[in-house]
């Protein structure tokens, strides 16, 4: 992990050197972010809100290291850091995204408690994430509401300090949160982590967020208007 990482850090994100095109695009997420600066900073819940396919999941997989910066610059607290630092200090909180979902969870998280210098134990861990005893054998995978939970905890274990997901609906985030998922997202916070939580609307999440970040695209309704008007005569357009 690179020392910035190690306490308070503030992640901003630099598309001024962007000028061969407008947006990044991700055929495997069918997701399209429209370049934009901005910045991140630890401890907090950041709700990013976009359309289906407008950038919100593209953000966070960004974050997650998991896409190439291209002509995007990135720096952590001031220091230039590759896509490379990103992924090395990132975590998916979806295990059915992940090889680590086909895993146990107790042995997962135990394991990465034995690589730390600290005394933590497991049970630690399962009071601070709310981890139910008869689930502790269960493959990540196979959790329904504990799931972002058991995750949550197997990245706390390792010392993750960027938590990224999948494009989820409000609904979703709704029913994970009545499962307690918001204890376990304050535990990561609380340590100094970064979450965010991509999704379609601010409906819900503007409600458990720290900071809501809205994606998309502007669109030239004038310009739409002016062509209907010019080649049809009719004003479709409103």
């Amino acid at each position: 992990m690179i020392k910035g990482f190690n306490d308070k850090f503030t992640i901003m994100i630099d598309t001024s050197a962007c000028t061969s095109c407008i947006a990044g695009h991700s055929t495997e997420l069918n997701d399209t972010w429209y370049y934009k600066d901005l910045t991140f900073e630890s401890g907090k819940i950041y709700g990013l809100v976009s359309e289906y396919g407008l950038g919100c999941e593209y953000l966070s997989y960004f974050l997650g290291g998991r896409i190439e910066f291209e002509e995007v610059r990135v720096c952590c607290s001031g220091s230039p850091i590759s896509r490379q630092d990103l992924c090395d200090v990132s975590w998916n909180l979806e295990p059915s995204r992940e090889p680590y979902g086909k895993n146990q969870v107790k042995r997962s998280i135990e394991k990465a408690l034995s690589r730390r210098s600290d005394t933590m134990s497991f049970q630690d861990i399962a009071g601070r994430f709310l981890l139910t005893e008869e689930r502790y054998n269960r493959k990540f995978t196979e959790l329904s509401g504990e799931r972002w939970r058991a995750s949550s905890a197997y990245g706390y274990a390792q010392n993750k300090r960027i938590y990224f997901a999948p494009y989820n609906s409000s609904a979703f985030y709704a029913r994970m949160c009545s499962s307690n998922l918001l204890k376990a997202l304050h535990e990561l916070t609380d340590s100094g982590a970064l979450v965010v939580l991509p999704v379609g609307s601010d409906e819900f999440i503007k409600h458990i967020a720290d900071e809501v970040i809205y994606l998309g695209k502007s669109y030239n309704t004038a310009e739409l208007k002016n062509f209907n008007t010019a080649f049809f005569g009719k004003d479709w357009v409103h």
